[in-house]
């Protein structure tokens, strides 16, 4: 296999020294410029789904004039639908690669957010989101990209460009937060002439932001469909050689294909199939310009920034090498349905599709590295309802409390701006260390977040609220995922992150428990607001010629009358007059008590999520005890590991499995039914 051929650095003492953040930040720019294409779908495609998550349950509440219950149904109800589309998503994904299913979901995410932007009836609604949006939104929300990302990077550059993709799709969703809330405060309703057709009526700025989305999908997919392609990267330098080239492409009728090395030092395959320099992001000679400590600290045997193959030591001792990336096209399992020399049915192709499908299902459910991360996925939901209640919680607790002028948004974006900023600086001066002592404080702090907006239930308790979420944020959720990818096999990334986040079964709950919330705590008051979800707060004294004192909202009268003028038209639900009263705390500490759940459950798991026992010891050393043992509540090492660890000198050590092996290597098969993995050291 190309593995074995891919020549290993010196094992000087050099080659596992901890980096710093500028020397990171260097191997990932150095990476290849198709990075940069899937980091900016990865922005498109975020600012379309946050954009529609942010504003979706008050647009079915305002727009549609559905109940807080029955919004919080019809989300969950949409989120159950989502999961079993984005389950056929990640096997399509593995099936026909990132491109193929990206260019499908789109076009079919198209026609359901053309729905949505300009329909008007419930069925329009309906259809789009239980039918379209699962069908393309879903499949483009399970990992997508994530999946590109993973065999576009080493293990080396991992964690920081999976925290450079976590700021893309945070930088859209604060920028979508920014724009929906200054077209709320800057824009006027906008209506349509009959004249136009199917797309006639009045726009309000809520709808006219679901326009924005529209478009913001169109170019999405012409992006995609221009310059997205199905590659993977390996670094030629690099000791820790990602387990991606283990299985290079074949072309049919060539079993047996051998790795050979080029005159440029680079590799081929004897089919014509072989591996290709990789154009970085940023040209060498700015980096030499940028980074020249870097530079000089690293052994670079190229002229130009071309690097040669890891074959000449002389000179390199006690220095580590710039990577050399080379990329190939990514191989999928699609090309193995080889039904031979005969002509088979396409029921037989399908059916050994499928048999192939549950086999890889049931290997990766085999997997001791699937449990760990399924474990840490549902021992963590609860502090993943900060998230939906910020969704579906916090835009109507501050519209309904504070009024229609309140920056509900721009308060929101303060989480997505911090998950913008703070990512890669955590990621770069972090990636030494073990995974789990960055997670733990981040799980804590996160988790008492919500004390601040109990305290103070008002605006700026609300911003305290997302200052300290998103401080917790920024340690945990960038590092949890980089572990997850690190994880998974290859070749069946997709299968996995399916699988490994079925934690999301737990979302269509919290959607339907948020609006059981908000019907209780934090009601509405449509006897105040017109159709369109603006409050009635204006007075008008000339209605049919009488001094009636009748309110009126921005687009029509109200059924709504002062008794004197000593009075005023309400501008929130408090100021209704048949408004029930209820305690504006109560919601906040409910989620604060749910969210604590989650770190204490991390840490029982703990031993098991380090992957550092066996089954044998004490049941993966959950009940082992010690003072070390105690300490990890906080993310401390246990000593053995600490030990391990520094001996490492803060790299990780993460067990990979080949995909296409799973379902072709019953040897393979023997050793995951035990539930171990391979270790690589």
């Amino acid at each position: 296999e190309i593995l074995s051929s891919i020549p290993t650095a010196s094992s000087s003492s050099s080659a596992t020294a901890r980096m710093e953040g500028s020397e990171s930040l260097l191997r990932f720019l150095l990476l290849p410029s198709q990075v940069g294409i899937v980091l900016l779908l990865e922005f498109l495609n975020s600012f379309r789904s946050f954009g529609l998550r942010f504003v979706l349950y008050g647009y079915v509440t305002n727009e549609f004039g559905i109940s807080d219950a029955g919004a919080g149904a019809l989300l969950g109800t949409k989120a159950f639908v989502d999961i079993a589309f984005g389950l056929i998503g990640s096997v399509l994904v593995d099936a026909f690669g990132v491109r193929r299913v990206s260019i499908a979901a789109l076009s079919v995410a198209l026609v359901g957010r053309s729905l949505l932007a300009f329909g008007r009836s419930k069925f329009a609604l309906y259809a789009a989101l239980f039918f379209f949006s699962p069908c393309g939104d879903a499949m483009l929300s399970v990992g997508l990209y994530r999946v590109a990302l993973k065999k576009l990077t080493t293990p080396v550059t991992r964690p920081l460009a999976f925290a450079a993709s976590y700021s893309c799709f945070n930088l859209s969703g604060a920028l979508a937060d920014v724009i929906v809330d200054g077209m709320r405060g800057g824009l006027e309703d906008v209506t349509v002439g009959e004249h136009f057709g199917g797309v006639a009526g009045v726009y309000t700025p809520m709808r006219q932001f679901i326009v924005l989305t529209w478009v913001v999908v169109i170019v999405t997919w012409l992006v995609a469909y221009c310059f997205l392609e199905d590659l993977s990267v390996v670094d030629y330098n690099d000791p820790e050689h990602d387990d991606c080239v283990q299985h290079q492409p074949q072309q049919s009728g060539n079993e047996n294909p051998e790795a050979e090395e080029n005159n440029d030092g680079g590799l081929r395959v004897a089919d014509g199939i072989g591996l290709r320099p990789a154009k970085p992001m940023v040209k060498p000679h700015l980096l030499r310009r940028w980074f020249p400590n870097q530079y000089r600290a690293l052994d670079d045997h190229a002229d130009d920034g071309v690097q040669q193959p890891a074959g000449n030591e002389e000179g390199s001792a006690g220095r580590r090498r710039l990577p050399n990336y080379k990329m190939y096209p990514t191989h999928y399992t699609r090309s193995n349905n080889n039904t031979g020399g005969t002509t088979s049915p396409t029921t037989t192709t399908t059916s050994t599709g499928i048999h192939d499908l549950f086999k890889q299902v049931l290997v990766i459910l085999r997997m001791t590295s699937t449990w760990r991360v399924l474990v840490f996925g549902f021992a963590s939901f609860t502090i993943a309802m900060n998230w939906t209640a910020s969704e579906m919680v916090l835009p109507p607790f501050l519209e309904r409390r504070f009024g229609e002028e309140t920056p509900i948004y721009i308060i929101q974006s303060i989480n997505l701006f911090g998950c913008l900023i703070l990512p890669p600086i955590v990621g770069a001066f972090t990636s030494g260390r073990e995974d789990f002592s960055i997670v733990m404080p981040g799980l804590w702090i996160m988790a008492t977040s919500p004390l601040f907006v109990a305290l103070f239930p008002t605006a700026a308790g609300a911003c305290v609220w997302q200052v300290f979420m998103t401080a917790g944020e920024v340690l945990w959720s960038p590092r949890q995922i980089s572990w997850t990818a690190s994880l998974a096999p290859t070749g069946s990334e997709g299968l996995f992150f399916a699988i490994s986040s079925a934690r999301s079964i737990t979302g269509p709950l919290t959607d339907f428990l948020m609006g059981a919330i908000n019907e209780k705590y934090n009601p509405n008051c449509p006897e105040c607001r017109d159709q369109y979800g603006h409050f009635c707060k204006s007075l008008s004294t000339e209605v049919d010629g009488n001094d009636n004192l009748q309110c009126v909202s921005a687009q029509e009268s109200c059924d709504l009358f002062l008794e004197n003028d000593g009075q005023s038209c309400p501008r929130t639900c408090p100021e209704c007059p048949s408004w029930e009263p209820t305690d504006p705390s109560a919601c906040w500490y409910l989620l604060l008590l749910a969210c604590i759940a989650t770190p204490i459950s991390v840490w029982f798991f703990l031993p098991f999520l380090r992957g550092r026992h066996d089954r044998n010891d004490r049941c993966f050393g959950i009940f082992s005890l010690g003072k070390s043992r105690f300490l990890g509540i906080c993310g401390a090492l246990e000593d053995e590991d600490n030990h391990r660890h520094s001996r490492m000198d803060g790299r990780q050590l993460y067990g990979h499995v080949d995909g296409e092996k799973m379902g072709n290597d019953a040897r393979n098969e023997g050793i995951q039914a035990l539930g171990e993995n391979v270790e690589l050291t």
